[in-house]
């Protein structure tokens, strides 16, 4: 996926890592760009309250075949009351859990509509995203399906994004077909860096630096930074531990954990570990992440990032691994 989908993020999970740095603490639009570099969970909807149905006689009917978006005929019943999936093909691939990430082709439409508000199928690319960073219908309706089914999913607006909302959003009871491919498990995304080599010299020099990351390989890292080291003036990609894995390049859409602090602030950790969130990036040129470009899957690296006055933004320090490409 080369584009974000609009339908699934309600708001970005991924840390400033996808922008030039983090805010600092002072108010106007500092703050207001700090409050967004968080690593959290969408939701606190717990799926265990919820009634999940599995048909209902108002659904629409669905025309076409797996793998293309199909043609909605709608009734004359009102939108269920509760989240109801339905079943239309069963696969037998990995079950989806509420902390997996999942690749999926999908189309959605609000409740008595025609069009199609977001297709993966028109951009011809199966979307991959964390169902730790969806709306609670996603996370709750796909949770306990496998790989290789197809649903039709409707959704209460309380579980989308309301009845109101802003532009760009849709709004109301949705409805949409989903086409499971792909389950990665958090485990997976986790274990990834367990067998990669740690650089004995790299582990000095972030010392040197005043940079100090803790944690085994193959689970979750934490970064400090030491009082008085000196801020980095421009962007620093170190592998800490080098994988074996193939080789990430521009364009590539990664799986990463992360963790990040602000310069001098080690209290601001934020981390996608703790907050069972592993994170889907595209690998692009002129963006933090880009300094993954040929980095090996399987290893950990440090990415200093300098802060810039001009954006309000203050130096940070990440500790990235990366787990594999989509």
């Amino acid at each position: 996926m080369r584009r974000a989908a609009t339908v699934l993020p309600a708001l970005a999970i991924t840390a400033c890592l996808a922008l030039a740095g983090c805010s600092d603490s002072s108010g106007g639009a500092g703050a207001s760009a700090s409050a967004e570099a968080t690593v959290t969970p969408l939701s606190s909807v717990d799926c265990s309250t919820l009634t999940i149905d599995d048909d209902a006689d108002s659904l629409p009917t669905l025309e076409g075949e797996a793998g293309a978006e199909p043609t909605i005929t709608w009734g004359d019943g009102d939108a269920p009351t509760n989240l109801t999936v339905k079943t239309l093909d069963a696969g037998d691939g990995a079950e989806v859990t509420e902390d997996s990430i999942v690749v999926a082709d999908y189309a959605g439409w609000e409740w008595d509509s025609a069009e199609a508000f977001d297709s993966s199928y028109a951009r011809g690319e199966a979307a991959p995203f964390s169902l730790q960073g969806v709306i609670s219908g996603w996370r709750c309706g796909l949770s306990g399906h496998r790989a290789g089914d197809r649903l039709e999913i409707a959704i209460p607006a309380e579980l989308a994004y309301g009845s109101s909302v802003a532009e760009g959003f849709p709004s109301g009871d949705l409805v949409f077909v989903v086409e499971v491919k792909q389950v990665i498990t958090a485990d997976e995304v986790i274990s990834a860096t367990k067998d990669a080599q740690v650089d004995a010299e790299v582990q000095q020099t972030l010392a040197d630096l005043g940079v100090t990351v803790s944690g085994d390989l193959g689970a979750a890292a934490t970064i400090a930074v030491a009082d008085g080291a000196e801020a980095p003036t421009e962007q620093e990609n170190i592998v800490l531990a080098r994988g074996s894995g193939d080789e990430v390049a521009e364009g590539d859409q990664v799986v990463l954990e992360l963790a990040f602090v602000n310069w001098g602030d080690n209290d601001s950790l934020q981390s996608s570990w703790d907050a069972g969130t592993p994170q889907v990036m595209t690998v692009a040129a002129g963006a933090p992440v880009g300094g993954l470009a040929g980095v090996l899957v399987g290893s950990r690296v440090v990415i200093l990032i300098p802060g810039d006055q001009t954006q309000g933004t203050t130096a940070s320090a990440y500790v990235v691994d990366v787990a594999m490409i989509l």
